[in-house]
């Protein structure tokens, strides 16, 4: 009879945090991203309306190309370490879209804007989870030592 509860109670136990974890923080659309990310960069960065017209179609691409890799990545169809230099080959080509349309200023304030962000996140991880490699940022995994 412990041999048929436990699994059972194990499978209720983990259903219920998943639907309560769906629950608590429902997933933006990439419209809805690319909109409060513009709403942040127009007042951080005092963008014109010229810029911002500019600027929006960049970050709705970018967000609709990385929500398409995690869900590659969520259902396991594909390889980590390409998703890695696909995501890098995006930021990169992002930057440069940026880069030509913000002036130089506004360009380097996005950039530190966007170290900042990192920064946070990593000082939310337990400790021991990031380490620091070429000045990247890096989650420490099971296999790494």
């Amino acid at each position: 009879m412990k041999k048929f509860l436990l699994p059972l109670l194990a499978f209720a136990l983990s259903a219920t945090a998943a639907a309560a974890q769906e629950e608590g923080r429902p997933q933006r659309t990439p419209k809805e991203m690319a909109a409060r990310q513009m709403q942040g960069l127009t007042k951080q960065l005092g963008l014109s309306a010229d810029q911002s017209a500019k600027v929006q179609p960049i970050l709705l691409a970018r967000d609709q190309e990385m929500m398409a890799m995690r869900a590659q990545m969520q259902a396991g169809t594909a390889d980590r370490a390409q998703l890695r230099t696909q995501m890098q080959a995006n930021r990169s080509k992002y930057e440069d879209q940026l880069k030509a349309i913000l002036t130089p200023e506004q360009f380097t304030q996005m950039q530190t804007l966007e170290a900042n962000r990192r920064q946070r996140g990593a000082e939310m991880l337990p400790e021991g989870k990031m380490k620091e490699k070429d000045g990247n940022l890096k989650i420490k995994t099971k296999t790494d030592s």
